[in-house]
């Protein structure tokens, strides 16, 4: 067993704990806005559009737009319900019927589904997808890749010999790791730099706003940040990524994750299949940056590129 899979489980009873806190009955999307409670919500009937779910970060509802306008271009129903939350929230809604389609990340599914999955790369983790994630389907993989990445500024690296996770354990206990409020309940966050790579940090730090993280980086208020490898803000700010030698985090390509019904609608598959074909890494880190730099919205943003693909 690899170190990566002896720290899932912790990391799966801090999301159970924190689900449980919720209560086992709560509607997933009942905090909504009432515009989005407004879409319909029940995919159970052949009649009922495509419901298409995002996370609540920038990348997943462009991703969200664009397959939910390259279905409507070719005439499918579909409506949207965005920023939902984490995928603690959203993979419940799905398997419920609130929402039917919703952008994901290949290695986070397999390990949120199977905590002891052995897959390491990208096709081991394609492979093993299918069975782990029940009566739910998963669509063609994109070349796209978003991986959840840790970063330091150049100075810290340079002053401290940091350009490695491995090299995290000297600096660790006198450091702030920074991340999103869930990176503390994920394999690969602080349970997992101290099983596999002995860093043990003087405190984790929860942000809500990326740009705010940005800021206490740059600020040496936190000394350590956990990103998307898509964010525009790394090459912004010259941020060293961290080299991952012992693969604590698995191959993050972009994957639909579809309800069965959608999967057997041909029509709907094929748009969103024909989104993944024409997705590229370097063309979904620049979406990403005409929301969060140049702050257009995500679906005037999804509109352009679909066109320029000929895909709406």
């Amino acid at each position: 067993m690899t170190p990566r899979r002896l720290i899932t489980s912790a990391a799966v009873a801090v999301s159970a704990l924190a689900m449980a806190a919720c209560g086992a009955n709560t509607d997933p999307l009942a905090n909504q806005s009432a515009a989005q409670s407004a879409q319909p919500s029940e995919s159970a009937s052949a009649s009922a559009p495509v419901i298409v779910g995002s996370a609540n970060f920038t990348e997943s509802q462009v991703l969200a737009q664009l397959y939910a306008q390259a279905m409507e271009a070719k005439g499918v129903e579909v409506s949207t319900k965005l920023n939902i939350g984490s995928r603690e929230v959203y993979i419940k809604a799905l398997q419920d019927g609130s929402i039917s389609v919703i952008p994901e990340y290949t290695g986070n599914l397999l390990t949120y589904f199977d905590k002891d999955a052995a897959a390491t790369t990208a096709a081991e983790v394609e492979k093993a997808l299918p069975a782990a994630i029940g009566d739910l389907k998963v669509l063609k993989p994109s070349k796209a890749v978003d991986q959840d990445v840790y970063v330091v500024t150049k100075k810290f690296s340079e002053e401290n010999g940091v350009t490695s996770l491995a090299d995290l354990k000297k600096v660790s206990a006198d450091s702030i790791l920074g991340g999103p409020s869930e990176l503390k309940g994920r394999p690969y966050g602080p349970a997992g730099l101290k099983e596999i790579y002995g860093a043990t940090f003087k405190e984790f730090k929860p942000y809500d706003s990326p740009a705010v993280k940005v800021k206490d980086l740059n600020d040496n208020k936190i000394q350590v940040g956990e990103f998307f490898s898509t964010e525009s803000a790394i090459i912004d700010n010259g941020y060293v990524v961290l080299e991952d030698p012992e693969a604590m985090i698995l191959p993050q390509n972009v994957i639909p994750l579809v309800t069965a019904e959608v999967a057997s609608n041909s029509e709907a598959t094929g748009a969103i299949e024909a989104v993944q074909d024409a997705l590229t890494t370097e063309e979904l880190t620049n979406l990403n940056k005409k929301v969060d730099v140049d702050h257009e919205d995500p679906d005037q943003v999804a509109e352009e590129w679909l066109k320029s693909k000929n895909l709406a």
